[in-house]
């Protein structure tokens, strides 16, 4: 979803910097930054992936650990954001909260196949 490629976008610019965004830009030749982080389209797992990857190499940090800082990054990033009423709906503890996940999931895909 285009919801991470914004969050992997905030996540370098406030970890690493313009610069090394950038660079994750060129790395994968993308000329036009809006086309890889537009919030209204849903990118194939393998974009992000790749995404996540070229991240890696330029930054030089293990997939292990990139997944690690953006993982913990994203969650605060979700509840500063407009997103924190919805997740805080979810449940008042985490075991309701993963109860609830799916559900949530399964909406938003409604949701954007119906949009489509």
């Amino acid at each position: 979803h285009g919801l991470i490629h914004v969050a992997l976008r905030e996540f370098v610019l406030a970890e690493f910097g313009k610069e090394s965004w950038n660079n994750i830009l060129e790395k994968l030749s993308v000329t036009d930054e809006e086309t890889l982080v537009d919030v209204s389209v849903q990118y194939d797992d393998s974009v992000t992936v790749e995404v996540l990857t070229a991240s890696t190499e330029v930054l030089g940090v293990s997939v292990e650990d990139i997944y690690r800082m953006f993982g913990g990054f994203f969650a605060e990033w979700a509840m500063t954001g407009s997103h924190s009423r919805l997740l805080l709906s979810m449940g008042d503890n985490l075991v309701a909260f993963m109860r609830n996940i799916n559900q949530l999931h399964f909406q938003h895909y409604r949701h954007q196949r119906s949009s489509n």
